[in-house]
């Protein structure tokens, strides 16, 4: 064997060889974890794990959003496929994130922090257990495993998709089985981008932080994509004085995910009382609400989305959801005034409504067609833009076609007699 083939990598893995690392004369001496973090030492049967505790306690409001449902769960509950859950004590709930050597996924990746959050009465317990080693990955597992004893569901930001299944590995790869393997699960990044991606550019957990619940970080933070880099670097150069912005970022992640959590609760449970204030959010609120079969809290949400609006598309996009609510419900002549307003911003899907209601309704092919030929000129118009809201121009054609033929036939009925 080339022992000192093998004493370089080891070295460059940053792991010690021989009786003593030495340090070149004048360096500074690494600092270890336990010197620049409030933490301690939990002892498990495969050996010590360092954890940070942190205690919030009910008067505490991240950003603007405090961290506990005011109005219960129960609607996110069923939204989530998790009607279960409705009655379930919110201790039981886990909220959680990690931190890993890579972004990817695999089994060669590690999650070298794991956030962790549940209540205890009114105050939330966070717990951010961490790896000085590769070697201490049992010690961590068993230690959370320990904390979320009693989950009945874990609360996560695409956590379906990574943090969870990477859990689930190292569980396996040490011989484990995994406490998350069949656990209920809220993935809020699914529900955020329903609400709010009419409207921000990215929901990714920072920028719903920011603009969602008014929670700015501070300079501690390091961006994510760093992580992994720093951790690296700590396992070569042993000094966790660069890791405290890795500590922080983790602890605001995971407090954001209860904030976010009792947001969204919210807004599920009492929408009357919890406004928002956007009409693209009112108005994606409200679709997510028709999906639950929340028909009448679709509608209001549809109606402030339209009285907020002050772009012609916002308007448009609410007038119509709330029309296609009514004609579901046969209140089709309440739907009449809607559409027509959307018509009269140019609303292409507005006119169509209009014929069909005016040609199988009133019975009137000459105003249905006059509808037909509006939406047939917005439409050519149109050709060449990319719109959901813009029905086939052949479409268009066809009817325009049978509804020219209808009348044709009906006139020359008429002169037959």
């Amino acid at each position: 064997m080339d022992w000192q083939s093998l004493t370089e990598k080891l070295r460059k893995m940053g792991m010690e060889v021989g009786a003593s690392k030495n340090f070149k004369a004048g360096s500074p001496k690494p600092n270890p974890i336990e010197q620049v973090t409030d933490g301690r030492f939990i002892n498990t049967i495969y050996g010590p794990v360092y954890a940070v505790r942190k205690t919030l306690d009910a008067t505490y409001i991240h950003g603007g959003a405090p961290l506990q449902p005011r109005s219960g769960w129960s609607r996110i509950s069923t939204q989530s496929r998790l009607p279960a859950l409705a009655q379930a004590p919110l201790e039981n709930f886990v909220y959680l994130d990690t931190e890993t050597t890579g972004l990817s996924g695999g089994t060669g990746t590690m999650a070298f922090m794991v956030g962790a959050a549940r209540f205890s009465g009114s105050e939330l317990i966070l717990e951010q257990f961490f790896l000085r080693n590769p070697a201490e990955e049992p010690a961590l597992l068993a230690a959370l495993e320990g904390f979320c004893q009693g989950m009945e569901a874990v609360v996560s930001y695409n956590g379906k998709s990574f943090d969870i299944p990477i859990l689930n590995t190292r569980y396996i790869l040490q011989g484990f089985d995994s406490p998350f393997e069949s656990i209920a699960h809220f993935d809020l990044l699914a529900l955020s981008r329903r609400i709010w991606r009419q409207r921000l550019q990215q929901c990714n957990l920072g920028n719903i932080e920011r603009e969602i619940l008014g929670f700015i970080r501070t300079e501690a933070d390091i961006p994510g994509y760093l992580v992994p880099e720093y951790y690296r670097d700590f396992l070569q150069t042993h000094d966790a004085y660069p890791l405290q912005g890795i500590f922080y970022h983790n602890q605001q992640d995971v407090v954001s995910l209860s904030a976010l959590f009792a947001r969204l609760a919210d807004l599920l449970e009492n929408p009357h009382e919890n406004l928002l204030s956007e009409p693209k959010d009112a108005t994606s609120l409200g679709s997510v609400l028709e999906r639950m079969g929340e028909t009448e809290l679709a509608l209001f949400q549809f109606e402030r989305g339209a009285s907020l609006s002050q772009q012609r598309d916002d308007r448009v996009q609410a007038l119509l959801r709330q029309a296609q609510v009514l004609k579901r419900q046969q209140n089709i002549r309440l739907s009449l005034p809607l559409w027509q307003e959307a018509a009269a911003l140019d609303s292409i899907p507005a006119l169509i409504e209009l014929a069909k209601y005016y040609e199988h309704v009133e019975k009137n092919a000459e105003e249905a067609l006059t509808h037909t030929r509006q939406a047939m000129i917005l439409s050519q118009k149109l050709q060449g833009f990319v719109h959901r809201s813009i029905p086939d121009i052949r479409q268009i054609e066809r009817r325009l076609e049978r509804l020219q033929n209808k009348i044709d036939k009906l006139n020359s009925l008429e002169e037959q007699r």
